[in-house]
């Protein structure tokens, strides 16, 4: 019985535990300038790591691919050299190229863990590419480009991007020429620019006993700690109007209606549109628990009570470098899209941001909360390392996002209803719309 009652009130208690003694994090500032993170498991050999670098299309000017080709040449090298190992063990690793972040992810033993670190900083420092190994991933990326825009979606979604980040760059036509024209030289100076140590963040899982060991074979083998400058463009305020984009597929039976707005991001930093688009001064933490509410509530007015259209998506990030955006794509039920559909769309989303009380965005805060418990023994430690890496790759820091549950748990509603008010007054930046073949 006292067993019992012991279990009782330490799950009682358990909320009140730090995130960071809850899981077993531990992070470090190194001499060297790279940071690691901990994170522990139960006692396995297995180990899981993700090497984070902020680096990614944004650092390449021309947006001509070499983010992507020094990307992929870089985890191809090092998955080669991680199985000359003597030990034996097969060592596959995955890969995220981003805008602007890199990921390199591997799955292995933890006795190995000093030899991947020294194969990670020979590659990382000394990249040795042939130019028939180079030829080879150009023609990848070229048809793996080509399948992607197969999709018509795909097309409009990148004249949406295009609009919306004009000065940046992104959304930018993809030209063949120019990624042949890219040479082992370009690549070299691409990598000596943008990988060094200070953006550079190991994230190691498992049981490792001697962390100060690993600390320092690290500092040893990554001892260029030269450094370089993370620049994004800063997108400046564009149109008052809503751009509007229209085409017509055979690849859809109904309408496919795409609304776009940008967003502000967690950074916090005065961006160059504030004075003059003061609604992007909203609280990213306000607008993230409402879009969590906002889809519920689209789903339950568009797809269940008007029944105009047959789903409702979101995609949005908070977590850009700069600054992000909310994508809301509807499926329709109509034959036809009308100007009486987008106005039926955008009076619903308008009414949800209107009528929010305090009693919806608890409910909705308490969904967000959930799903950024990630430093819960509970939950899988590669769950946590994926939502860790994805935004340590773009810059935040990890003191930050240890505290982003405590963030959300604290965030006094009263004020979210203003932002959200204000950041929905403004009409959306984008709309496009895929039409079924026929139909205008």
């Amino acid at each position: 019985m006292l067993k019992k009652f012991l279990c009782l009130i330490f799950f009682f208690f358990i909320g009140e535990i730090s995130a960071e003694v809850y899981r077993g994090v531990e992070s470090r500032k190194l001499s060297n300038g790279i940071s690691v993170i901990f994170l522990e498991t139960n006692k396995s050999d297995n180990i899981f790591v993700t090497l984070c670098l902020s680096a990614g299309r944004s650092d390449d000017a021309e947006k001509s691919g070499k983010a992507e080709l020094i990307g992929n040449i870089f985890k191809q090298k090092l998955e080669k050299e991680m199985n000359k190992n003597s030990q034996g063990y097969n060592v596959e690793m995955t890969s995220f190229i981003g805008q602007e972040q890199s990921l390199f992810s591997f799955y292995g033993k933890r006795i190995d863990l000093p030899f991947h670190i020294k194969c990670i900083s020979r590659n990382f420092y000394s990249l040795e590419i042939s130019d028939e190994e180079l030829t080879k991933e150009k023609e990848k990326i070229e048809n793996k480009f080509n399948q992607w825009l197969m999709l018509d979606k795909n097309k409009l979604r990148r004249e949406a991007l295009r609009s919306l980040y004009w000065h940046d760059g992104f959304g930018k036509p993809f030209f063949v020429e120019e990624l042949n024209s890219i040479s082992v030289d370009d690549l070299e100076q691409f990598r000596e620019k943008n990988y060094t140590n200070n953006r550079i963040t190991l994230i190691i899982s498992g049981y490792i006993k001697n962390k100060d060991e690993i600390a320092k074979i690290i500092e040893e083998n990554f001892s260029n700690n030269r450094k370089s400058e993370i620049k994004r463009l800063k997108e400046p305020a564009h149109h008052d109007a809503t751009v509007s984009f229209e085409m017509t597929s055979s690849q859809v039976k109904f309408p496919y209606v795409e609304i776009y707005w940008r967003l502000p991001n967690y950074r916090g930093e005065k961006s160059v549109y504030d004075d003059a688009e003061s609604f992007r001064t909203a609280s990213p933490l306000a607008l993230e628990i409402f879009f969590i509410y906002l889809k519920t509530e689209l789903e339950k007015s568009l797809v269940n009570e008007l029944k105009i259209a047959s789903s409702v998506t979101f995609d949005y990030s908070f977590w850009n470098y700069a600054e992000g955006n909310l994508r809301i794509s509807v499926a329709l039920n109509e034959s036809k899209y009308s100007k009486e559909t987008e106005f039926a769309i955008l009076s619903e989303i308008k009414k949800a941001a209107y009528e929010i009380n305090e009693q919806k965005l608890v409910a909705a805060r308490k969904e967000l909360q959930k799903s950024a418990n990630v430093f819960n023994y509970l939950v899988d430690v590669i769950d946590t390392m994926n939502w860790l890496s994805e935004k340590i790759g773009v810059g935040y820091d990890y003191e930050f996002l240890k505290e982003y549950g405590n963030s959300i748990k604290n965030f006094k509603l009263e004020t979210a209803r203003k932002d959200i008010v204000k950041f929905f007054k403004k009409e959306p930046e984008v709309i496009s719309v895929l039409n079924p073949e026929g139909e205008k």
